[in-house]
């Protein structure tokens, strides 16, 4: 029998009949040129590379490495990806770490550098003296107390700071709902619900990290009072559709506005995307607030802690209300305290009621 020969690359991207015009495959067979010669642009070949993760990955996911790629772009974008090298590597990682930690670094490797020069055939002279950079024990999640809580909330509601409100309220409903400022830009204004008996509001299925954090969590007075605000600011700036973003992309100043340097903006926001961050901000009112040590998404991690540790909260109420997984080594890193939930079942497990007066233990049983 007569050896098969192999498909090449061109004849195995479509499964249709030949000569029909296919966007997919013309994207294809780009990588595929990209691939042989490696002379894209590294900015180009991470166009394509992103455009081709689209269709398998979740728009999230797709954000998160959009936001890898752009120090990666900002560094390695005008060089042809055949012509990185090692010394490139290096130099971006020492550059890289003035701002950021290792583990950020080695992610943006791993997840969206790594790839794209193996979509070329670029790695592989690189791949054996690439070393990842040291990286530190994980952050421990921080909580707050109920002191450090009524200090945040002063500091966060002071109107003398008007530019910094909108962090403050965001802040809050973050710690009294239980979501990351990731989860909360991407709200739209259909997902917040004022009048029902419990306010509530749901994350956006198509932006959550992952299944579990697809939930709908009803508001308390603190939340609810901070939710409202942002909704009457939403449609102060024009807002009117449920499908709107209620934190929109704010519109670029214009250069009379930047010369003045006036930060009201003449044009509306773009309610078709969702605002950038918070995070300067949000980090002032924190450290005013005395919790310097803090992140913003250690809010998410207050919550989180104290649902945990209410013994009245079951175990699927807890997955349901905070979106967390059963991961052993997440869980233990929002909260090392569940004792109080475990007594509610071993004080349950006693033949009688415990005694008012305490019983004194002797040798040989109780006396």
């Amino acid at each position: 029998m007569a050896p098969t020969e192999s498909p090449s690359p061109e004849s195995s991207l479509h499964n249709h009949a030949p000569g029909i015009e296919c966007a997919a495959c013309a994207r294809a067979l780009s990588m595929v040129s990209s691939r042989v010669a490696g002379s894209l642009l590294f900015s180009v070949a991470a166009d394509e590379w992103i455009v081709a993760q689209a269709l398998y990955l979740r728009p999230s996911t797709i954000e998160c490495y959009r936001d890898y790629l752009k120090p990666l772009n900002e560094f390695f974008g005008a060089l042809p990806v055949r012509e990185i090298h090692i010394g490139h590597v290096r130099s971006y990682q020492e550059e890289r770490s003035k701002k950021v930690s290792g583990r950020v670094i080695n992610a943006g490797m791993r997840s969206a550098f790594i790839p794209i020069l193996r979509a070329s055939n670029c790695w592989k002279h690189l791949a054996d003296q690439y070393k990842r950079l040291p990286e530190v024990d994980e952050r421990v999640r921080q909580n707050m107390d109920e002191e450090e809580e009524r200090r945040l909330i002063a500091i966060a509601l002071d109107a003398s700071h008007p530019r910094r409100l909108l962090a403050g309220h965001c802040l809050i409903v973050m710690y009294n709902v239980g979501f990351g400022f990731g989860e909360l830009r991407y709200l739209r204004r259909k997902d917040v619900v004022f009048d029902v008996q419990y306010p509530f509001v749901t994350t956006n299925a198509k932006y959550v990290k992952n299944k579990f954090r697809v939930r709908t969590v009803p508001m308390n007075w603190l939340a609810l009072r901070s939710m409202r605000w942002i909704v009457h600011r939403w449609e102060d700036l024009g807002g009117t559709d449920p499908e709107q973003y209620i934190l929109p992309h704010a519109a670029k100043r214009t250069p009379e506005e930047r010369k003045t340097g006036n930060h009201r903006r003449t044009h509306p926001p773009d309610f078709t995307r969702p605002m950038d961050h918070i995070y300067r901000a949000a980090r002032a009112i924190l450290k005013e607030a005395g919790l310097g040590h803090m992140d913003p998404y250690d809010m998410r991690s207050t919550f989180i802690t104290k649902v945990m540790n209410n013994p009245e909260a079951s175990d699927q109420m807890v997955k349901e209300i905070t979106g967390r997984s059963r991961n052993s080594r997440v869980n233990d890193r929002y909260s090392n305290q569940q004792l109080a939930k475990k007594a509610v079942v071993t004080d349950k497990l006693a033949i009688d009621p415990e005694p008012r007066i305490r019983l004194i233990a002797f040798p040989g049983g109780r006396r």
